[in-house]
């Protein structure tokens, strides 16, 4: 029997950027579950609704409907405060996810990561990122996925009255604020390349 030829048989780029690059991706679809939870306790509507919403307008509108509600709900000062720093966090990540997704990954080199994309404007711009930096996006995806569902279920079932499921997450204390995500710098300055590590 053959052994099949080593995939992919074309450049990617550097081993570890490509697998950290696939980790921001898996983490920011986590991500959006538990901005869900957050949509649907936010806005006060139920889980087939705020589905529906959810995934039919972006982002952006995700966090403005989020914003504009919040002071609406009468909550405690401090799931207030809980809310609207995952909220601060969510557009980060969401920032971050999409400058990812939409850049060009320069191969040629195992030594340093290299993305560019042009925007609307035609003015192509570039990220000379760190691996430890690819790695932290991720890694912020994951802290804000576990804090919303954290938060979500606490206000759920604290202070909307919801009675857990099999299945659901309970908590015995509200969840501490991470630390905010770091946005990604991307510049259409020239700057020196720095290596991978």
């Amino acid at each position: 029997m053959t052994k099949p030829p080593p995939w992919p048989a074309y450049a990617t780029g550097p081993r570890d950027c490509v697998f950290a690059l696939g980790a921001v991706s898996v983490n920011y679809a986590r991500l959006e579950h538990a901005v869900h939870g957050m949509f649907a306790v936010i806005l006060g509507i139920g889980g087939d609704l705020s589905y529906r919403l959810m995934f039919k307008v972006g982002p952006e509108m995700r966090d403005k409907l989020m914003r504009e509600m919040l002071p609406t709900r009468g909550w405690p000062q401090n799931v207030t405060e809980l809310a609207e720093h995952f909220i601060k966090a969510h557009k980060i990540c969401y920032e971050n996810r999409n400058l990812l997704m939409h850049s060009n990954l320069v191969t040629g080199s195992e030594r340093a990561i290299v993305l560019y994309k042009t925007g609307r404007d035609g003015r192509t711009t570039l990220s000379n990122p760190r691996l430890s930096e690819l790695r932290q996006v991720a890694d912020d995806m994951m802290t804000y996925f576990n804090f919303g569902i954290h938060l979500s279920n606490r206000i759920n079932f604290d202070l909307l009255g919801a009675t857990p499921q099999a299945g659901d997450l309970s908590f015995p204390t509200w969840p501490s604020k991470p630390p905010l995500p770091i946005p990604l710098q991307y510049t259409s300055n020239p700057s020196t390349i720095q290596p991978l590590e």
